[in-house]
């Protein structure tokens, strides 16, 4: 399978914050309302293959903008899930590294049974009526990001 990751072209409408070294994309296919990833620029699929400064890069992004973006999504308090899949057996769909951030909120669909969250991939769709391109819209907004 292609690295769709890889792609600026592919990735960009959906992007909407940048670092450096990293691209805070909302997923082109939801598991969960607010389902972002994390992404690097550099081609790399396991987390040991992370340099110095990507690390540097990554724990900037953590501390600003994940908290801001997560803000977005837990009115209620911040909950979410990290899911990162690594190797052949993993599940992983595409060979480059990715970070999946779930927020987590007291009235989403998988309130009674949270491993449920990560059984429903192949029925990933919005489940609050919102489209993938309003929320990059108004994540956008919300971190004041015209891409280039």
């Amino acid at each position: 399978m292609e690295d769709v990751f890889c792609s600026r072209e592919e990735l960009l409408p959906t992007v909407f914050y940048e670092t450096e070294r990293f691209m805070f994309v909302y997923d082109k296919y939801p598991i969960i309302t607010g389902h972002m990833l994390i992404i690097p620029k550099r081609h790399i699929e396991d987390m040991i293959e992370l340099d110095a400064s990507e690390w540097k890069d990554l724990e900037q992004l953590k501390n600003s903008a994940l908290p801001k973006a997560l803000g977005r999504y837990c009115k209620d308090g911040i909950s979410y899930n990290v899911a990162i899949q690594i190797g052949e057996h993993s599940g992983r769909e595409i060979n480059h590294l990715h970070i999946h951030i779930l927020p987590r909120t007291a009235e989403d669909s998988f309130k009674e049974d949270s491993q449920q969250v990560y059984m429903n991939i192949a029925n990933r769709k919005l489940r609050d009526g919102s489209s993938v391109a309003e929320e990059v819209k108004e994540l956008r907004k919300l971190f004041k990001y015209r891409p280039e």
